[in-house]
């Protein structure tokens, strides 16, 4: 329980142009809301640290106010193509099942993503694909899905709504972590020291938050 170290004080966000408060950003959080980041390539969902940290501290955040003891991990999962898949535990995407292994299709994914009853989908900023849904998933998206955001793996998106700078070294940590899960090879020591490099503290990173339909053709 990482982020229980963390506190909503600690992330200096901008909204469109304006501060906002971490705890006014996720009033309305519920503890069983899910996220789910969408990391093709495995590592790339460091370029989405920050808003899933924020996200998950908004969570311990429910069970802080209750002012009682508690164990728990948010059900949010990283969805992953490719194999053996990265282990995102150090950002509290615990235990080891949540983190995901899905196909390269694209309705594959979209049902492993609404399965899980995923709430808020990060995805990478990118390409868009010409996806097709049977009718019933994407239904069940439509039900289950409230807001989406992209993200890049080197953490700036064009046009970004928000912008989240999180003042502690240890979520640079956390995301080193992440690379070295992974069998090392010399593109993945390669992808981890410039990562590391462009990186340094206070992590700051943007997102653009877009329609369910822009975030099933980035799928």
């Amino acid at each position: 329980m990482h982020s229980t170290e963390l506190s909503g004080t600690e992330f200096k966000m901008i909204w469109r142009g304006e501060p906002v408060d971490h705890a006014d950003f996720f009033r309305d959080l519920q503890k069983t809301d899910r996220v789910g980041v969408l990391a093709p390539d495995r590592h790339e969902g460091a370029g989405a640290a920050t808003l899933l940290m924020a996200y998950i501290t908004a969570f311990y955040d429910r069970y802080r106010e209750d002012g009682s003891e508690f164990m728990a991990y948010p059900d949010h999962f990283v969805f992953q193509r490719k194999e053996p898949i990265a282990d995102y535990g150090m950002l509290d995407i615990s235990p080891a099942h949540k983190n995901v292994h899905v196909s390269d299709n694209a309705g594959a994914t979209a049902a492993a993503i609404t399965d899980r009853g995923v709430n808020i989908l990060l995805v990478p900023d990118g390409a868009e694909r010409e996806n097709e849904f049977e009718a019933l998933q994407l239904e069940s998206a439509r039900r289950n899905i409230r807001r989406c955001f992209a993200y890049s793996a080197g953490g700036a998106v064009n046009e970004a709504d928000v912008s989240i700078a999180c003042e502690t070294d240890r979520i640079n940590g956390y995301v080193l972590a992440v690379f070295d899960s992974l069998p090392e090879d010399e593109a993945l020591k390669q992808q981890r020291e410039q990562w590391a490099a462009a990186n340094e503290n206070p992590l700051e990173q943007s997102f653009r938050e877009i329609s369910l339909e822009e975030a099933l053709r980035l799928l």
